[in-house]
């Protein structure tokens, strides 16, 4: 499992984690259950592992009770919790794979020179006489 295909399915599970925890009137689990989407979504590298193992632990208390949602949601929360302590360290960040700075427009930087009363063709190297 590499790329971000474990990251997907780690986020899909705590997705159905929180929904079976919620179906099983275990609000807080499914609570936190959605602040481990926030911890997945803002952390990465050691920390993610961190919560993987975090994760492993709410699941062995995620079922009280052995209602059947809250059971499906506890083995949800285990699977996750593995895949994020085995592989949390090599996911990458959401939303930082497409940003870059933006390349350099010639014409934009002549006209921001005029707007700043310079004469743009002076700070190339050229003159005009």
């Amino acid at each position: 499992m590499t790329g971000r295909r474990p990251l997907w399915t780690v986020l899909v599970l705590l997705l159905l984690a929180a929904a079976g925890q919620w179906a099983a009137s275990q609000i807080p689990f499914a609570l936190f259950c959605l602040a481990s989407v926030a911890a997945l979504v803002a952390l990465s590298g050691w920390p993610r592992r961190v919560l993987g193992v975090v994760l492993i632990g709410t699941s062995a208390v995620a079922a009280p009770g052995w209602h059947a949602f809250a059971i499906a949601s506890g083995v949800c929360l285990l699977v996750s919790g593995v895949i994020l302590a085995w592989l949390g360290h090599r996911m990458p960040r959401f939303g930082m794979g497409g940003q870059q700075a933006p390349a350099p427009d010639p014409e934009r930087d002549m006209w921001s020179a005029l707007e700043r009363g310079e004469d743009p063709t002076e700070s190339r190297g050229h003159t005009n006489e």
